[in-house]
Protein backbone atom coordinates (compact mmCIF):
# COMPACT_ATOMS: atom_id res chain seq x y z
CA UNK A 1 0.00 0.00 0.00
CA UNK A 2 2.92 2.04 0.79
CA UNK A 3 4.05 1.95 -2.85
CA UNK A 4 0.54 2.61 -4.34
CA UNK A 5 0.39 6.22 -1.98
CA UNK A 6 3.44 6.93 -3.24
CA UNK A 7 2.03 6.68 -6.87
CA UNK A 8 -1.20 8.38 -5.84
CA UNK A 9 1.21 11.14 -4.62
CA UNK A 10 2.32 11.50 -7.69
CA UNK A 11 -0.34 11.62 -10.32
CA UNK A 12 -2.20 13.93 -7.53
CA UNK A 13 -0.09 16.37 -7.42
CA UNK A 14 0.58 16.34 -11.20
CA UNK A 15 -3.04 16.39 -11.70
CA UNK A 16 -3.38 19.69 -9.61
CA UNK A 17 -0.40 21.60 -10.71
CA UNK A 18 0.21 20.26 -14.52
CA UNK A 19 3.85 19.61 -13.59
CA UNK A 20 5.94 16.61 -13.45
CA UNK A 21 8.80 18.50 -11.47
CA UNK A 22 6.37 19.44 -8.34
CA UNK A 23 5.00 15.78 -8.77
CA UNK A 24 8.71 14.50 -8.10
CA UNK A 25 9.19 16.71 -5.49
CA UNK A 26 6.02 15.49 -3.93
CA UNK A 27 7.16 11.71 -4.44
CA UNK A 28 10.30 12.46 -3.17
CA UNK A 29 9.16 14.24 0.59
CA UNK A 30 6.81 11.14 0.94
CA UNK A 31 9.92 8.69 0.60
CA UNK A 32 12.01 10.59 2.93
CA UNK A 33 9.77 11.52 5.38
CA UNK A 34 9.85 9.17 8.82
CA UNK A 35 6.68 10.12 9.69
CA UNK A 36 5.73 8.54 6.59
CA UNK A 37 8.02 5.78 7.00
CA UNK A 38 6.86 4.64 10.39
CA UNK A 39 3.34 4.88 9.10
CA UNK A 40 3.97 2.50 6.58
CA UNK A 41 6.02 0.01 8.72
CA UNK A 42 3.43 -0.11 11.51
CA UNK A 43 0.84 -3.09 11.83
CA UNK A 44 -2.23 -0.98 11.48
CA UNK A 45 -4.71 0.30 9.17
CA UNK A 46 -4.54 4.34 9.55
CA UNK A 47 -0.79 4.66 7.89
CA UNK A 48 -0.80 2.94 4.73
CA UNK A 49 -4.57 1.22 3.97
CA UNK A 50 -6.58 4.09 5.09
CA UNK A 51 -4.56 6.59 3.26
CA UNK A 52 -4.93 4.71 0.18
CA UNK A 53 -8.27 4.69 0.12
CA UNK A 54 -8.19 8.43 0.31
CA UNK A 55 -6.09 9.05 -2.61
CA UNK A 56 -7.82 6.69 -4.68
CA UNK A 57 -11.27 7.80 -4.03
CA UNK A 58 -9.80 11.89 -4.69
CA UNK A 59 -7.90 11.25 -7.82
CA UNK A 60 -11.12 9.34 -9.35
CA UNK A 61 -12.86 12.44 -8.30
CA UNK A 62 -10.24 14.81 -9.85
CA UNK A 63 -10.46 12.28 -12.81
CA UNK A 64 -14.40 12.58 -12.90
CA UNK A 65 -14.65 16.50 -13.30
CA UNK A 66 -13.17 15.81 -16.60
CA UNK A 67 -14.02 11.91 -18.09
CA UNK A 68 -17.52 11.43 -19.13
CA UNK A 69 -16.77 7.82 -19.29
CA UNK A 70 -17.96 5.44 -16.65
CA UNK A 71 -14.08 4.35 -15.62
CA UNK A 72 -13.91 6.39 -13.09
CA UNK A 73 -17.06 6.80 -11.90
CA UNK A 74 -16.56 3.16 -11.08
CA UNK A 75 -12.86 3.71 -9.46
CA UNK A 76 -14.61 6.58 -7.20
CA UNK A 77 -17.25 3.62 -6.12
CA UNK A 78 -15.42 1.38 -5.30
CA UNK A 79 -12.79 3.63 -3.24
CA UNK A 80 -15.55 5.06 -1.13
CA UNK A 81 -15.92 1.20 -0.97
CA UNK A 82 -13.01 -0.06 0.05
CA UNK A 83 -13.09 3.21 2.37
CA UNK A 84 -15.84 2.25 4.40
CA UNK A 85 -14.62 -1.28 4.64
CA UNK A 86 -11.36 -0.12 6.09
CA UNK A 87 -12.74 2.03 8.82
CA UNK A 88 -15.28 4.06 9.86
CA UNK A 89 -13.32 7.68 10.38
CA UNK A 90 -13.43 7.55 6.23
CA UNK A 91 -16.45 9.36 6.77
CA UNK A 92 -14.54 12.57 7.77
CA UNK A 93 -12.95 12.30 4.45
CA UNK A 94 -16.16 11.73 2.43
CA UNK A 95 -17.71 14.41 4.75
CA UNK A 96 -15.01 16.77 3.22
CA UNK A 97 -15.56 15.68 -0.41
CA UNK A 98 -19.39 17.00 -0.11
CA UNK A 99 -18.27 20.00 1.47
CA UNK A 100 -15.36 20.61 -1.37
CA UNK A 101 -17.62 19.39 -4.20
CA UNK A 102 -20.33 21.72 -2.85
CA UNK A 103 -18.00 24.97 -2.72
CA UNK A 104 -16.77 24.08 -6.09
CA UNK A 105 -20.24 24.18 -7.27
CA UNK A 106 -20.95 27.93 -5.74
CA UNK A 107 -17.89 29.20 -6.91
CA UNK A 108 -18.32 28.00 -10.22
CA UNK A 109 -22.36 28.92 -10.30
CA UNK A 110 -22.51 31.42 -7.59
CA UNK A 111 -26.29 31.69 -6.95
CA UNK A 112 -27.47 29.51 -10.11
CA UNK A 113 -29.02 27.07 -8.49
CA UNK A 114 -29.88 25.51 -12.10
CA UNK A 115 -26.55 25.41 -12.69
CA UNK A 116 -25.55 23.73 -9.23
CA UNK A 117 -28.72 21.46 -9.55
CA UNK A 118 -26.80 20.03 -12.83
CA UNK A 119 -23.69 19.39 -11.62
CA UNK A 120 -25.15 17.39 -8.24
CA UNK A 121 -27.09 15.17 -10.91
CA UNK A 122 -24.02 14.59 -12.95
CA UNK A 123 -22.70 12.66 -10.33
CA UNK A 124 -25.93 11.29 -9.16
CA UNK A 125 -25.04 7.36 -9.73
CA UNK A 126 -22.00 7.43 -7.80
CA UNK A 127 -23.65 9.03 -5.05
CA UNK A 128 -26.60 6.72 -4.70
CA UNK A 129 -24.24 3.59 -4.87
CA UNK A 130 -22.02 5.24 -2.52
CA UNK A 131 -24.98 5.71 -0.59
CA UNK A 132 -26.21 2.20 -0.70
CA UNK A 133 -22.59 0.85 0.18
CA UNK A 134 -23.10 3.02 3.10
CA UNK A 135 -26.46 1.83 4.29
CA UNK A 136 -25.25 -2.01 3.29
CA UNK A 137 -22.26 -2.00 6.01
CA UNK A 138 -23.57 0.51 8.62
CA UNK A 139 -27.52 0.60 8.32
CA UNK A 140 -27.85 -3.28 9.68
CA UNK A 141 -25.48 -2.35 12.70
CA UNK A 142 -26.73 1.23 13.76
CA UNK A 143 -27.48 -0.30 16.72
CA UNK A 144 -23.76 -1.38 17.13
CA UNK A 145 -22.42 2.19 15.60
CA UNK A 146 -24.56 4.16 18.28
CA UNK A 147 -22.99 1.55 21.37
CA UNK A 148 -19.51 2.40 19.83
CA UNK A 149 -20.20 6.08 19.48
CA UNK A 150 -20.78 6.32 22.96
CA UNK A 151 -17.74 4.54 24.54
CA UNK A 152 -16.18 7.83 22.82
CA UNK A 153 -15.92 11.04 25.78
CA UNK A 154 -17.33 13.78 23.90
CA UNK A 155 -17.55 17.21 24.03
CA UNK A 156 -16.03 16.76 28.01
CA UNK A 157 -13.71 19.44 27.68
CA UNK A 158 -13.54 20.24 31.40
CA UNK A 159 -12.46 16.84 32.38
CA UNK A 160 -10.11 16.24 29.74
CA UNK A 161 -6.06 15.82 30.57
CA UNK A 162 -4.69 18.57 27.85
CA UNK A 163 -1.20 17.96 29.12
CA UNK A 164 -1.48 14.57 28.44
CA UNK A 165 -3.05 15.48 25.05
CA UNK A 166 -0.36 18.25 23.91
CA UNK A 167 2.17 16.11 24.43
CA UNK A 168 1.11 13.50 22.27
CA UNK A 169 0.56 16.08 19.71
CA UNK A 170 3.87 17.38 20.05
CA UNK A 171 5.08 13.98 19.37
CA UNK A 172 2.98 14.11 16.05
CA UNK A 173 4.44 17.16 14.72
CA UNK A 174 7.99 16.43 15.77
CA UNK A 175 7.61 13.25 13.65
CA UNK A 176 5.89 15.02 10.53
CA UNK A 177 9.25 17.01 10.81
CA UNK A 178 9.05 21.40 9.45
CA UNK A 179 9.71 20.35 6.26
CA UNK A 180 6.50 19.12 5.69
CA UNK A 181 4.20 20.97 8.81
CA UNK A 182 5.68 24.83 8.37
CA UNK A 183 5.02 25.18 4.70
CA UNK A 184 1.65 24.37 5.24
CA UNK A 185 1.12 26.77 7.83
CA UNK A 186 2.79 29.10 5.69
CA UNK A 187 0.10 28.21 2.53
CA UNK A 188 -3.25 29.70 4.46
CA UNK A 189 -1.77 33.47 4.08
CA UNK A 190 -1.45 32.45 0.55
CA UNK A 191 -4.93 32.95 -1.25
CA UNK A 192 -3.47 31.02 -4.41
CA UNK A 193 -2.56 28.21 -2.20
CA UNK A 194 -5.23 28.24 -0.49
CA UNK A 195 -7.43 28.32 -3.36
CA UNK A 196 -6.00 25.71 -5.01
CA UNK A 197 -5.63 22.90 -2.08
CA UNK A 198 -8.72 24.45 -0.37
CA UNK A 199 -10.20 20.49 -0.56
CA UNK A 200 -6.89 19.41 1.71
CA UNK A 201 -6.99 22.43 4.24
CA UNK A 202 -10.22 21.38 4.76
CA UNK A 203 -9.49 17.38 5.39
CA UNK A 204 -6.83 19.18 7.66
CA UNK A 205 -10.05 21.31 9.65
CA UNK A 206 -12.28 18.45 9.74
CA UNK A 207 -10.03 15.82 11.12
CA UNK A 208 -8.52 17.99 13.78
CA UNK A 209 -12.04 19.36 15.33
CA UNK A 210 -13.17 15.05 15.48
CA UNK A 211 -10.11 14.14 17.01
CA UNK A 212 -9.48 17.28 19.12
CA UNK A 213 -12.54 19.09 19.78
CA UNK A 214 -15.65 16.31 19.04
CA UNK A 215 -14.09 13.49 21.19
CA UNK A 216 -11.60 12.73 23.96
CA UNK A 217 -8.83 10.83 22.55
CA UNK A 218 -6.20 11.17 25.28
CA UNK A 219 -6.39 8.52 26.30
CA UNK A 220 -5.64 6.55 23.09
CA UNK A 221 -2.93 6.70 20.59
CA UNK A 222 -3.44 9.70 18.90
CA UNK A 223 0.18 9.86 16.93
CA UNK A 224 -1.57 7.07 15.16
CA UNK A 225 -4.04 8.95 13.88
CA UNK A 226 -2.50 12.07 13.42
CA UNK A 227 -1.13 10.73 10.48
CA UNK A 228 -4.24 12.00 8.46
CA UNK A 229 -1.33 14.86 8.22
CA UNK A 230 1.00 13.10 5.81
CA UNK A 231 -0.56 13.13 2.66
CA UNK A 232 -2.07 16.65 2.74
CA UNK A 233 1.32 18.04 4.41
CA UNK A 234 3.37 16.46 1.28
CA UNK A 235 1.12 17.29 -1.73
CA UNK A 236 0.68 21.12 -0.03
CA UNK A 237 4.20 21.33 0.65
CA UNK A 238 5.60 20.46 -2.70
CA UNK A 239 4.36 23.14 -4.72
CA UNK A 240 4.83 25.77 -2.06
CA UNK A 241 8.53 24.82 -1.78
CA UNK A 242 9.33 24.11 -6.01
CA UNK A 243 8.40 27.70 -6.00
CA UNK A 244 10.65 29.51 -3.82
CA UNK A 245 13.60 27.53 -4.74
CA UNK A 246 12.91 28.00 -8.71
CA UNK A 247 15.33 29.39 -10.34
CA UNK A 248 18.37 27.99 -7.99
CA UNK A 249 21.13 26.25 -10.16
CA UNK A 250 22.69 23.49 -8.34
CA UNK A 251 26.02 23.49 -10.44
CA UNK A 252 26.61 27.34 -9.76
CA UNK A 253 25.77 26.65 -6.32
CA UNK A 254 27.91 23.74 -5.62
CA UNK A 255 30.23 25.17 -2.73
CA UNK A 256 27.25 26.99 -1.23
CA UNK A 257 25.12 23.29 -0.72
CA UNK A 258 28.44 21.83 0.33
CA UNK A 259 28.53 24.84 3.13
CA UNK A 260 24.68 24.58 4.52
CA UNK A 261 25.62 20.64 4.60
CA UNK A 262 28.37 21.17 6.81
CA UNK A 263 26.48 24.08 9.01
CA UNK A 264 23.86 21.15 9.53
CA UNK A 265 26.43 18.75 10.31
CA UNK A 266 28.11 21.07 12.92
CA UNK A 267 24.88 22.17 14.39
CA UNK A 268 23.41 18.61 14.75
CA UNK A 269 27.09 17.02 15.79
CA UNK A 270 27.06 19.64 18.46
CA UNK A 271 22.97 19.13 20.05
CA UNK A 272 23.55 15.01 19.36
CA UNK A 273 27.03 15.01 21.26
CA UNK A 274 25.78 16.38 24.64
CA UNK A 275 24.93 13.80 27.44
CA UNK A 276 20.85 13.91 27.17
CA UNK A 277 18.85 12.76 30.44
CA UNK A 278 16.51 10.19 29.86
CA UNK A 279 13.36 11.52 31.74
CA UNK A 280 10.30 8.77 33.00
CA UNK A 281 7.42 9.23 30.72
CA UNK A 282 5.48 9.64 33.61
CA UNK A 283 4.49 11.82 35.44
CA UNK A 284 5.27 14.56 32.77
CA UNK A 285 6.13 17.12 35.43
CA UNK A 286 9.90 16.20 35.11
CA UNK A 287 9.41 17.53 31.13
CA UNK A 288 7.89 20.73 32.49
CA UNK A 289 10.26 21.07 35.20
CA UNK A 290 12.82 20.50 32.32
CA UNK A 291 11.52 23.55 29.87
CA UNK A 292 10.34 25.49 32.49
CA UNK A 293 14.36 25.84 33.44
CA UNK A 294 14.95 26.15 29.50
CA UNK A 295 16.85 22.94 29.82
CA UNK A 296 16.20 20.77 27.00
CA UNK A 297 18.99 18.46 27.22
CA UNK A 298 16.70 15.77 27.86
CA UNK A 299 15.51 12.49 25.29
CA UNK A 300 11.83 12.25 23.80
CA UNK A 301 10.59 8.58 23.48
CA UNK A 302 8.87 8.09 20.43
CA UNK A 303 6.09 5.77 20.07
CA UNK A 304 3.63 5.08 17.14
CA UNK A 305 0.95 3.00 19.24
CA UNK A 306 1.14 0.30 16.66
CA UNK A 307 4.35 -0.49 16.61
CA UNK A 308 6.83 -0.92 14.90
CA UNK A 309 9.21 -0.46 18.62
CA UNK A 310 10.16 3.70 19.38
CA UNK A 311 13.16 5.25 19.91
CA UNK A 312 14.89 8.24 21.74
CA UNK A 313 15.66 11.38 20.32
CA UNK A 314 17.02 14.57 21.45
CA UNK A 315 14.64 17.69 22.41
CA UNK A 316 17.38 19.71 22.46
CA UNK A 317 17.96 19.04 18.58
CA UNK A 318 14.32 19.27 17.59
CA UNK A 319 13.74 22.59 19.09
CA UNK A 320 16.77 23.84 17.07
CA UNK A 321 15.85 22.61 13.88
CA UNK A 322 12.34 23.92 14.34
CA UNK A 323 13.48 27.65 15.30
CA UNK A 324 16.64 27.54 12.49
CA UNK A 325 13.70 25.94 9.98
CA UNK A 326 10.93 28.60 11.12
CA UNK A 327 13.17 31.49 10.80
CA UNK A 328 14.63 30.47 7.16
CA UNK A 329 11.36 29.87 6.14
CA UNK A 330 9.55 33.10 6.99
CA UNK A 331 12.41 35.21 5.98
CA UNK A 332 12.21 33.12 2.38
CA UNK A 333 8.42 34.07 2.56
CA UNK A 334 8.93 37.70 3.25
CA UNK A 335 12.21 38.79 1.60
CA UNK A 336 12.43 38.54 -2.07
CA UNK A 337 15.88 39.22 -2.72
CA UNK A 338 17.18 36.05 -0.46
CA UNK A 339 14.21 34.09 -0.83
CA UNK A 340 15.73 31.35 -2.69
CA UNK A 341 19.24 31.25 -0.08
CA UNK A 342 16.83 31.08 2.58
CA UNK A 343 14.57 28.39 1.15
CA UNK A 344 17.49 25.91 0.19
CA UNK A 345 18.50 26.34 3.59
CA UNK A 346 15.49 25.19 4.82
CA UNK A 347 15.06 22.32 2.65
CA UNK A 348 19.00 21.21 3.40
CA UNK A 349 17.72 21.39 6.88
CA UNK A 350 14.36 19.97 6.88
CA UNK A 351 15.83 17.00 4.65
CA UNK A 352 18.41 16.25 7.21
CA UNK A 353 15.98 16.20 10.08
CA UNK A 354 14.53 13.59 8.30
CA UNK A 355 17.43 11.60 7.24
CA UNK A 356 18.61 11.92 10.91
CA UNK A 357 15.60 10.78 12.44
CA UNK A 358 15.29 7.50 9.91
CA UNK A 359 18.58 6.59 10.70
CA UNK A 360 17.78 6.58 14.81
CA UNK A 361 13.97 5.09 14.07
CA UNK A 362 15.87 2.42 12.21
CA UNK A 363 19.16 2.06 13.81
CA UNK A 364 19.36 3.32 16.89
CA UNK A 365 22.75 4.52 16.30
CA UNK A 366 22.96 7.21 18.50
CA UNK A 367 20.75 6.54 21.59
CA UNK A 368 20.01 2.78 21.29
CA UNK A 369 18.10 0.25 19.77
CA UNK A 370 14.82 -1.01 21.54
CA UNK A 371 13.92 -3.52 19.00
CA UNK A 372 17.96 -4.94 19.51
CA UNK A 373 17.22 -5.12 23.40
CA UNK A 374 14.11 -6.70 23.14
CA UNK A 375 15.70 -9.87 20.86
CA UNK A 376 18.07 -10.16 23.53
CA UNK A 377 15.48 -9.79 26.46
CA UNK A 378 13.30 -12.26 24.63
CA UNK A 379 16.00 -14.84 23.06
CA UNK A 380 17.43 -15.27 26.91
CA UNK A 381 13.24 -15.69 28.32
CA UNK A 382 12.98 -18.22 25.39
CA UNK A 383 16.08 -20.00 26.25
CA UNK A 384 15.42 -20.02 30.27
CA UNK A 385 13.84 -23.08 30.63
CA UNK A 386 12.77 -21.72 34.56
CA UNK A 387 11.14 -18.86 33.39
CA UNK A 388 7.58 -19.80 32.34
CA UNK A 389 5.23 -17.15 32.51
CA UNK A 390 6.25 -13.05 32.35
CA UNK A 391 5.06 -9.63 32.50
CA UNK A 392 6.16 -7.25 30.13
CA UNK A 393 6.11 -3.73 30.52
CA UNK A 394 4.57 -1.71 27.36
CA UNK A 395 3.78 -4.86 25.73
CA UNK A 396 6.98 -4.80 24.46
CA UNK A 397 8.22 -8.50 22.99
CA UNK A 398 4.71 -9.37 23.81
CA UNK A 399 4.24 -11.42 20.21
CA UNK A 400 7.27 -13.67 20.43
CA UNK A 401 6.54 -14.45 23.98
CA UNK A 402 2.92 -15.56 23.44
CA UNK A 403 4.65 -17.90 20.53
CA UNK A 404 6.98 -19.09 23.05
CA UNK A 405 4.09 -19.94 25.37
CA UNK A 406 5.17 -17.70 28.18
CA UNK A 407 3.70 -14.25 27.88
CA UNK A 408 1.63 -13.74 31.28
CA UNK A 409 0.42 -10.01 30.88
CA UNK A 410 1.36 -6.20 30.80
CA UNK A 411 1.79 -3.37 32.70
CA UNK A 412 1.90 0.66 31.91
CA UNK A 413 2.75 3.33 34.01
CA UNK A 414 -0.37 6.01 32.85
CA UNK A 415 -2.15 7.08 35.54
CA UNK A 416 -5.66 6.27 34.61
CA UNK A 417 -4.54 2.66 35.28
CA UNK A 418 -3.16 0.79 38.67
CA UNK A 419 -1.80 -2.30 38.83
CA UNK A 420 -0.31 -2.48 41.77
CA UNK A 421 -2.34 -5.18 43.66
CA UNK A 422 -1.86 -7.40 40.84
CA UNK A 423 1.65 -6.81 40.69
CA UNK A 424 2.33 -6.88 44.18
CA UNK A 425 0.83 -10.40 44.25
CA UNK A 426 2.36 -11.67 40.94
CA UNK A 427 5.30 -14.23 41.74
CA UNK A 428 6.70 -15.32 38.25
CA UNK A 429 9.12 -12.86 36.50
CA UNK A 430 9.78 -9.16 34.82
CA UNK A 431 11.21 -8.55 31.45
CA UNK A 432 11.13 -5.03 31.68
CA UNK A 433 12.71 -3.23 28.33
CA UNK A 434 12.68 0.26 29.98
CA UNK A 435 11.02 2.50 27.19
CA UNK A 436 9.71 4.42 27.81
CA UNK A 437 11.53 4.99 31.09
CA UNK A 438 9.71 3.73 33.97
CA UNK A 439 9.83 6.41 37.47
CA UNK A 440 12.40 4.49 39.69
CA UNK A 441 10.59 6.45 42.12
CA UNK A 442 7.37 5.68 41.27
CA UNK A 443 4.91 3.08 42.35
CA UNK A 444 5.67 0.22 40.26
CA UNK A 445 9.04 0.42 40.16
CA UNK A 446 9.42 -0.96 43.98
CA UNK A 447 7.55 -3.44 43.20
CA UNK A 448 9.74 -4.87 40.34
CA UNK A 449 13.12 -4.17 42.26
CA UNK A 450 12.67 -5.87 45.02
CA UNK A 451 13.12 -9.04 42.97
CA UNK A 452 16.20 -10.90 42.22
CA UNK A 453 17.84 -9.46 38.76
CA UNK A 454 18.86 -12.16 37.06
CA UNK A 455 19.72 -10.33 33.83
CA UNK A 456 20.57 -6.79 32.57
CA UNK A 457 21.04 -5.76 28.93
CA UNK A 458 21.77 -2.12 27.55
CA UNK A 459 22.34 -0.70 24.28
CA UNK A 460 23.37 3.17 24.65
CA UNK A 461 20.41 4.93 26.53
CA UNK A 462 17.76 2.08 26.24
CA UNK A 463 18.18 -1.09 29.04
CA UNK A 464 16.35 -4.06 29.92
CA UNK A 465 15.78 -5.95 32.62
CA UNK A 466 14.69 -9.71 34.11
CA UNK A 467 13.56 -10.56 37.57
CA UNK A 468 12.27 -13.85 39.05
CA UNK A 469 10.00 -12.75 41.63
CA UNK A 470 9.01 -16.33 42.63
CA UNK A 471 11.22 -16.69 45.79
CA UNK A 472 9.98 -13.39 47.64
Amino acid sequence: FGFLNLVLVYQIVKKVTSGAKIALLGAFLYVISVYSAISNLQIDIDGAILPFFVLLTYYAYLRMSEDKGWFWRVIFVLGIAGGLLTKMSFVLFLGTLIIDYLLSSYVSSRLDFKRISLRIIKFWWPLVLAGLVFFYLYASRLDYVIEYARNFNSLNFGSRAYFELGFKVLKSFVWLSPLLLLPVVGGIFNREILRKYRFWYLYLVINLVFYLVLFDFTKLTIERYFMFWIIPSVIISSEIILKLISGFNVRKNYFNLISIGVLFTGISFFTLSVNQAVLPLNPKEEYVRHIQSLDFNFLLPLTGGSGPAGFYFSAQFILWMWLLCGFFLAGALFFKKIRVHLAIIFLVFGLGYNLVFMNEYLFGSLFGSVPAVTRASVDYVRNNPDITNVITYYDIGAYDLRLADKYEARFYTAPSRDYTVRMDAYRGHYMIVDFPAIDKNGRYWPLVARCLLLKKFQDKKVESYIFDCSKI
